[in-house]
C-alpha cells in the first residue's frame, strides 16, 4: 500500500520512499522530533474540536476521525470526515500544524481526495491550520485560532499529475533494488545516507554554499562528487568559486582589508548577546501568536574597552508567567547604552526585539535601540570575507568555532545541552511540568552553561579574527 506519507516522501525524494518500504531508514526521530510530534497531536485534538463546533453543517453529519479508504494499491487515512447521509456526500478535513497552506498540503489533499473518491462522493476538501494572526488573550478561542481553507480548485489543477505520480510511487516501492532511483542532495538531513550517498569524499559538492538542487543533480550526473573535482569554468557564483578554490588549495582565504573594514564599524563597549527561545504552535501566554518565539534566556558578554576585563551577565526564567517582560527589564539594566551589540545571525535577534517592542511598548525605544546597534559577526563568514575548507561551506558558529578556536570548541562537546534545539526542549519540558522538581535546578545550570558558551564562543571568534588581521 502507498499511503499519503509514502506519496509525499516520493515527491520529495524517491529513494526515501524506497528506503521506508524496505526498512532501510537509518535515522530514528530525535527527542526534538518527538516533542514536535507531541505538539502536533495537541494541535490536532484542538482542531477536531474546532471542526465539530464551527465547521460541521447540521447535526445529521456522521463524523469519523482517522477513517481509512482504499483504492487498489493506495490508502488514505483521513484526519476527519463528515458524512451527510441525506446528501450522500462527505467533506474531508486534513489537519496541519502549520500556520499556512503550502504546496505539499495541496498534494496531500489531492492524494486523499483521489483515493476517497474510489468509494465515496467527496464534496469539499479542507486544510485546517493555525491562524498566524491570532493573538491569545485568556482562554483559547478556537474560532480564531484555526482557519479552514477549501482547496477543491487546487486539487483539480493537479489531479492528473497526482494520479500519474502515485502510480510511479507504487512502481518505485516495489522495485527489488534501489539502483537508478533518484537520491536526495542533502546528506545532513537524509534519513537513509547509506542509500542516497554511500561513502562521500571529505569535501563533497553538497558543502558548496547555496548550491541549488539542479546544479547538485547535474554535477552528480557528471560523476562529480568531490568539490575539488569540479572543472574550471563551471558556472558558480564568486563566493562559491572561492569556496571551491579553498578546498583545492587546502588552505583558508581571507580578505584582510574587508575584515578590517568590518572591525572599524564596531564601537566600544562591545556587547556580545544571545537569546534562547521556544516557539510553541499553541501560544503559552497572552499576547503571543502561534509559533511566536518566547525569549526565556539571554547571555551577555561585555568588553567596555579594548583593554578591559570581560564582564558576563545572564538570566534564565522558568516560572509560570511570560518571561519576556522580566527578561527585557533585566537586560536593560545590564547592556550598555552605547556601543555595538554583536550577535550571530542578526535577523533572529532583531525579529525577537521587534516582537517584544510590540508586546511591551514601555520598552520599545530600548529594544529598537539595540537593533540599531546590532552587528552580525556571522556575516564575515557568510559573505566570504574568511573562507576555510573545514567550514564545509557553512557559516554556523558550530562550524566556524572548531576551525578558528579548536582548543575552545571541546567545551561544547562536554555540555549536556549543546544546541539551541536541546535548550528549547529542556525549557519547554520544565514549563510543561515533565521534569521532576528536584531535577530542575540541575537542568537550569545546564541551560545557563550552554547559553553562556554561545556568547563566549563569539568572543573567542572575534579574538581569533583580531589576530588574523593584525
Amino acid at each position: 500500500m502507498i499511503t499519503k506519507t509514502d506519496f509525499l516522501d516520493f515527491l520529495k525524494t524517491p529513494m526515501h520512499l524506497w528506503a521506508s518500504k524496505h526498512d532501510q531508514i537509518e535515522k530514528a526521530p530525535s527527542s526534538v522530533d518527538q516533542h514536535r510530534m507531541e505538539q502536533g497531536k495537541d494541535i490536532e485534538n484542538l482542531a477536531r474540536q474546532f471542526i465539530q463546533e464551527h465547521l460541521i453543517r447540521g447535526s445529521s453529519a456522521e463524523i469519523e476521525h482517522e477513517k481509512t479508504y482504499l483504492d487498489g494499491n493506495f490508502q488514505a487515512r483521513v484526519d476527519t470526515v463528515a458524512f451527510y447521509p441525506t446528501e450522500g456526500a462527505a467533506d474531508i478535513y486534513e489537519i496541519k500544524s502549520s500556520s499556512s497552506v503550502d504546496k505539499e498540503d495541496k498534494y496531500d489533499g489531492a492524494f486523499q481526495r483521489v483515493v476517497c473518491e474510489a468509494s465515496a462522493t467527496v464534496r469539499d476538501v479542507y486544510i485546517v491550520h493555525l491562524n498566524k494572526e491570532y493573538v491569545r488573550q485568556g482562554e483559547l478561542d478556537l474560532a480564531e485560532l484555526f482557519i479552514a481553507d477549501i482547496i477543491n480548485e487546487d486539487i483539480e489543477n493537479i489531479r492528473e499529475e497526482v494520479i500519474k505520480a502515485r502510480e510511479e510511487a507504487y512502481r518505485i516501492s516495489t522495485l527489488e533494488t534501489p539502483e537508478q532511483i533518484l537520491a536526495c542532495v542533502k546528506p545532513n538531513e537524509c534519513p537513509c545516507p547509506a542509500l542516497c550517498h554511500g561513502e562521500l569524499p571529505d569535501y563533497p559538492i553538497y558543502d558548496i554554499p547555496r548550491l541549488n538542487h539542479n546544479k547538485a543533480l547535474g554535477l552528480r550526473e557528471m560523476g562529480i562528487l568531490a568539490t575539488q573535482d569540479i572543472p574550471a569554468g563551471y558556472p558558480l557564483s564568486d563566493f562559491q568559486s572561492r569556496c571551491v578554490e579553498a578546498v583545492r588549495n587546502g588552505e583558508p582565504t581571507a580578505d584582510i582589508q574587508a575584515i578590517r573594514n568590518e572591525r572599524d564599524k564596531l564601537e566600544y563597549p562591545l556587547n556580545f548577546l544571545d537569546y534562547e527561545t521556544y516557539n510553541p504552535g499553541i501560544p503559552f501566554f497572552d499576547g503571543y501568536k502561534p509559533y511566536q518565539h518566547i525569549v526565556f534566556q539571554y547571555s551577555l558578554h561585555i568588553f567596555e574597552s579594548p583593554d578591559s576585563e570581560l564582564e558576563h551577565h545572564e538570566l534564565l526564567l522558568t516560572d509560570e508567567s511570560d518571561p519576556g517582560i522580566k527578561l527585557v527589564e533585566h537586560l536593560s539594566g545590564r547592556i550598555t547604552d552605547t556601543g555595538s551589540v554583536i550577535v550571530w545571525h542578526k535577523p533572529f535577534e532583531m525579529e525577537r526585539n521587534k516582537e517584544m517592542a510590540e508586546q511591551y511598548p514601555a520598552h520599545r525605544d530600548f529594544l529598537l535601540n539595540i537593533n540599531a546597534r546590532i552587528y552580525d559577526l556571522k556575516e564575515i563568514f557568510s559573505k566570504g570575507f574568511y573562507i576555510h575548507p573545514d567550514f564545509h561551506g557553512s557559516s554556523s558558529i558550530k562550524r566556524v568555532l572548531p576551525v578558528l578556536v579548536p582548543e575552545f570548541d571541546q567545551n561544547y562537546t562536554e555540555l549536556p545541552i549543546s544546541s539551541g534545539e536541546e535548550a528549547m526542549l529542556a525549557w519547554a519540558e520544565i514549563m510543561i511540568g515533565n521534569i521532576p522538581e528536584d531535577q530542575v535546578p540541575k537542568l537550569r545550570q545546564e541551560l545557563l552553561a550552554y547559553c553562556e558558551l554561545d556568547t563566549l564562543a563569539m568572543v573567542k571568534i572575534w579574538g581569533a579574527l583580531q589576530k588574523e588581521i593584525s
